[in-house]
């Protein structure tokens, strides 16, 4: 995979000069002034000049025109680049780099300094504001693909791509809309996606802020308009994002993102929650909403269904395609030169390297996408806590990209996209049943899925029922 020089030769010798974003008025060292680009003004636009002082408030003693140019272009007329505007269909999927874990950050839920969402294990993620107002320093999930499995995509918005040089080339492949990248058009890795696989994106963090649904059904309820005069939130989409060594009670990561601010529109993530006062748009104290803005509809952000297909196979509701149905005819065949590289790619996925080690494509189809939420009653879980469906797919799908590699886990999600179906390659294909140990390790996931609520798939389409 290409990897984009974003800045040049001057990047690999300015790296270690690098400091992380704003925290406070101890750490805010302005780096001087720089020429901005002419730019052509947007009727009707949302004004503001925080994305300027945003800029030149980044780095301590290396010159942004140097390394890294902050985008505070008007890329669609409701703002800026770090307004993160919604439009539908702008979304880019990216795929996780294979091969080693790769980390990403997930803010969309951050705010208030309380816990939100429907789920009781969900821990307070703050936003705070620095004193001048330019920044929110916001606590986020930290997403890792030895938990969360590299077969799910993350997703940018293309509208909020925070530098310049990679959005200006991505909009150059994909269009101004992202969708000559769409899933199923032409197969166009979009740059920024590769930008931010290699960590080039913002030189210098640890990871980057982006969209997962993974989370989804642990706060969606609906969303919360705030369009009052003078709203503020944090654009956190592609923002940086620092490793501080916090986690959350249940011992998952959580990072520190640096997001710009803007005035404006916005809608949270999150509804009315059963039992409780409506959410604040104005969290107390120095805090606020990392949000987005979706001028069409005026709803939390989703992943659209790529333009060519109904949905994203091993998503959660609604956007994720169904599990496997044996009354569906789909198009790829058991026959199909595809099955025939897919069936040897599940039998072969042993953690072990050989054929007598439990094989963890058979294991994580068994488990990851019944525990995402795919096939279960609404509202779920019902009683399954996040921790417990997270180390269900931990224990189902470790290992699953080393496993599996690119070009194995490459046909099995061709043949989920092309079948509209999740977590299904083997039954599509009709392959051999998976060996004893792994029969026997998809029966104990069985169990444990039904003891935090969550039914498998045995029990929705008589598939991977392993030994009981």
């Amino acid at each position: 995979m290409a990897r984009y020089c974003l800045l040049g030769v001057k990047t690999l010798t300015f790296l270690f000069l690098f400091v992380a974003f704003l925290t406070g008025p101890d750490s805010a060292i302005h780096a001087g002034e720089k020429k901005e680009k002419a730019k052509v003004p947007v009727p009707g636009a949302v004004s503001g000049n925080y994305g300027l002082q945003y800029e030149r408030s980044i780095l301590s003693g290396v010159g942004l025109d140097d390394v890294f140019e902050f985008n505070s272009l008007m890329t669609t007329p409701f703002g800026p680049a770090y307004a993160n505007i919604f439009t539908p269909p702008n979304f880019l999927e990216c795929a996780p780099p294979q091969g080693g874990v790769f980390s990403y950050a997930l803010c969309y839920y951050s705010g208030p300094d309380f816990p939100t969402g429907l789920s009781v294990d969900n821990p307070a993620l703050p936003c705070t504001l620095s004193p001048d107002g330019k920044i929110a320093d916001c606590t986020c999930y930290e997403i890792s693909t030895d938990v969360v499995p590299s077969k799910i995509p993350y997703f940018v918005d293309i509208n909020a791509i925070s530098n310049l040089a990679v959005y200006n080339k991505t909009v150059d492949v994909c269009g101004t809309d992202g969708s000559l990248c769409q899933p199923g058009t032409k197969g166009v890795l979009a740059p920024v996606c590769d930008a931010i696989n290699a960590n080039l994106l913002v030189p210098g963090a640890d990871l980057i802020s982006v969209f997962s649904p993974v989370k989804k059904l642990d706060y969606f309820s609906g969303s919360t308009q705030c369009h009052d005069e003078g709203a503020l939130y944090a654009g956190c989409m592609t923002s940086p994002c620092y490793r501080t060594g916090e986690q959350d009670a249940d011992g998952n990561d959580l990072v520190q993102c640096s997001c710009p601010i803007f005035e404006g529109p916005f809608e949270i993530g999150q509804g009315l929650q059963e039992g409780m006062l409506p959410l604040p748009c104005n969290p107390p104290g120095d805090h606020v909403w990392s949000a987005a803005h979706n001028p069409e509809t005026f709803t939390a952000i989703d992943p659209p269904p790529p333009l060519t297909v109904g949905c994203f196979p091993d998503l959660p509701p609604d956007s994720g395609c169904p599990l496997f149905d044996e009354s569906t005819e789909y198009a790829v065949n058991p026959s199909d030169a595809l099955c025939a590289a897919v069936c040897p790619a599940y039998q072969d996925s042993s953690r072990l390297g050989d054929g007598d080690g439990i094989q963890v494509a058979f294991t994580c189809d068994a488990t990851l996408c019944t525990t995402l939420g795919l096939g279960q009653d609404l509202p779920f879980p019902p009683s399954a806590t996040m921790e417990a469906r997270s180390d269900l797919i931990g224990q189902s799908c470790e290992g699953l990209g080393a496993s599996l590699g690119a070009l194995d886990l490459a046909a099995v999600l061709l043949v989920e996209q092309l079948s509209e179906c999740s977590c299904c390659a083997s039954q599509v294909c009709g392959c051999e049943d998976p060996n004893s140990p792994t029969d026997a390790e998809i029966g104990v996931l069985n169990e444990l899925q039904r003891a935090v609520g969550v039914d498998p798939q045995c029990d929705i389409n008589d598939t991977l029922c392993g030994i009981p």
